[in-house]
């Protein structure tokens, strides 16, 4: 398994869960909003594709299975950097249940 991260503009979700659904990945995203500080703006190079001065970004993060990692990474690195990082174990920590 591997863990993918990646910071995109917050406009472009819909169009990377709908992409990464037509290549048959069905991975839980998770979201992030980013903000970034004074310093970080200057080191930021604006592109083509912004709508406005500071658009809001997303850090988006999901799980896929070793097969899947070259469709998943096709798809978002379309719309932003991708990071990629080896999981060697994935837990889901549920609470328990109420005993009512």
């Amino acid at each position: 398994m591997k863990k993918i991260e990646s910071v995109i503009h917050a406009s472009k979700l819909g169009t990377v869960r709908r992409e990464l659904q037509r290549c048959g990945i069905h991975a839980t995203l998770t979201l992030t909003e980013v903000q970034q500080t004074e310093e970080q703006r200057g080191l930021i190079k604006p592109t083509t594709e912004t709508t406005g001065l500071r658009e809001d970004r997303l850090k988006v993060e999901l799980i896929v299975g070793d097969r899947q990692v070259p469709k998943a990474v096709e798809v978002i690195k379309q719309y932003g950097q991708v990071a990629l990082l080896k999981v060697n174990e994935a837990l889901q920590i549920v609470p328990p249940l109420s005993n009512r």
